[in-house]
């Protein structure tokens, strides 16, 4: 009898899944999400971000292991994010549908992996609504695509299609909420420094350095996200939970300056609006659905089943992913595993300064290789708070050494830290050879943990003066000083000095 019900179980969430649905809202999505990527690729074009952080600097940070991925030569990224562009629009107005949402899903993923210092949750959000894109019949309605083939045009979708894409929108709400059940932001950081540095806005910037204020930001942000998605499925109160994300998102915008995710998650949440909310916004007549039964039978065909079967594992994968973070020892925040691809919005404000050690290993000489010729300023500014980083870059210059010397070089690395405004502690064991360390995703004995606690106010002394308020091991001696003769390597001091706050 058990085993009865649960097929009947199963063939009713099968058979609700199937059930045809208005394809209105999906169409106002698969629009507005278009608009909004051409914008961003456009963007990214016209205020020379794409020179900037993808064609002028000689070293890209990668995920690994996709250190495969590199960026086009000469001016092919340039051709790339004008290629994305025009793919966009071609999502928007439904043409050639199939073939744009593949191509622009396998070119925003090549974007995605080729510089981690641009990582952003929002980013991650979009490469995965890309690829979803791929298998949802979007180009039914409102489309050139079912405008030219009329066989095509359709009033109505599966609602499994509606069901994926409000799965893609609420997780994002909830996982950030889970993680900021943290002490951190429980105490009120990184909120208050986040918006102490907005404090200059005219009108609301002197309002922001009240502490009245900030609580109003974290307990507000925390519950936000915890109970958007039951107010949002919930018909009485949408009206009010999307009032309350347009208030969220347009303050995010002017307080945060995060691109396009407030606006792609404006229009992105009308996904949770009854499906025909389009038409009788416009005064338009309701699509004509087919009468369901409960008694009707569930047929899928071998594709539909693999379809489903892909699909639940996929939402179990991300439903669980998020939370990789307690296979690993310490904050997330600090050691940053874990940390990515898990939603963890808003938790950090990290300054870090790094200075290499070179040693060769056969005459001994050591000195500071200076980084400038590698990097652009929002590396520098960026890559020092990641330990995966600092290794990947230490495995960069060791390997540059060699293949310009023919010798072997030892690279240690000072990483001074500052999280949520503690005092700045070592980020990693300065003693450690990281040419000789791997890459990957076990545990780094190498990360030093964090035992410096929160403090409020925040840690204020300059960045350059932290060495002097910090104990540190014995360092390498500098046998070559900076501006020294060093075999093809130049060398000056290169201490990231920017505060890196962190948005993803």
């Amino acid at each position: 009898m058990e085993t009865e019900s649960s097929i009947r179980d199963s063939r009713g969430w099968l058979r609700a899944a199937m059930q045809p649905v208005d394809a209105a809202s999906c169409a106002v999505f698969r629009i507005g999400c278009g608009l909004l990527l051409a914008w961003w690729a456009a963007d990214y074009l016209m205020t020379g971000r794409v020179r900037e952080l993808y064609i002028e600097p000689r070293f890209h940070f990668t995920y690994y292991p996709f250190d495969f991925v590199k960026p086009w030569p000469g001016a092919g990224m340039i051709w790339h994010f004008g290629g994305l562009c025009l793919l966009a629009l071609a999502i928007a107005l439904g043409f050639l549908y199939r073939l744009a949402t593949i191509l622009f899903a396998l070119g925003f993923t090549y974007f995605f992996l080729l510089e981690r210092t641009n990582y952003q949750n929002h980013y991650y959000l979009l490469t995965l609504v890309a690829w979803c894109l791929t298998i949802l019949p979007l180009n039914r309605l409102w489309a050139l695509d079912a405008w030219d083939q009329r066989s095509l045009a359709a009033d109505t979708v599966p609602a499994w299609c509606l069901w994926l894409l409000r799965f893609h929108v609420g997780v994002p709400y909830v996982y950030g909420g889970i993680a900021k059940i943290h002490p951190d932001w429980l105490a009120g950081e990184p909120m208050r420094t986040h918006l102490l540095l907005r404090s200059d806005l005219p009108v609301i910037g002197p309002w922001l350095a009240l502490e009245p204020v900030v609580q109003v930001f974290v307990w507000g942000g925390l519950l936000f996200d915890l109970l958007i998605v039951p107010l949002l499925l919930w018909r009485p109160t949408r009206l009010l939970g999307y009032g309350l994300c347009v208030v969220f998102h347009l303050l995010n915008s002017v307080l945060f300056r995060i691109h396009v995710f407030p606006w792609f998650m404006l229009v992105a949440t009308t996904i949770f609006f009854a499906p025909d909310w389009p038409r009788r916004l416009l005064g338009m007549r309701p699509a004509v659905l087919p009468p369901s039964s409960a008694e009707a039978s569930v047929r899928l065909s071998r594709r539909q089943r693999l379809l489903f079967g892909g699909l639940l594992v996929y939402v179990l994968f991300q439903l669980v992913w998020p939370f990789r973070h307690w296979l690993y020892p310490g904050d997330a925040a600090w050691t940053e595993q874990g940390h990515r691809f898990a939603w963890r919005m808003m938790l950090r404000a990290k300054i870090s300064g790094v200075r290499y050690y070179m040693t060769d290993a056969a005459t001994g000489v050591t000195w500071i290789p200076s980084l400038r010729p590698y990097l652009c300023a929002e590396q520098m500014e960026k890559f020092a708070r990641d330990p995966e980083m600092v290794l990947q870059l230490a495995h960069f210059l060791a390997d540059e050494y060699r293949r310009e010397t023919g010798r072997t070089a030892e690279v240690r690395a000072l990483v001074l830290t500052s999280l949520n405004g503690r005092k700045p502690q070592l980020l990693i064991d300065p003693q450690v050879n990281l040419a000789q360390v791997p890459r990957g995703c076990y545990r780094r004995p190498w990360v030093l943990p964090l035992t410096e606690p929160l403090r409020i106010p925040v840690w204020s002394v300059p960045l350059l003066e932290w060495e002097r308020h910090v104990d540190l091991p014995p360092l390498p001696v500098v046998t070559v000083p900076p501006g020294g003769a060093v075999p093809r390597v130049p060398a000056e001091n290169s201490t990231a000095r920017l505060p890196s706050r962190d948005q993803s």
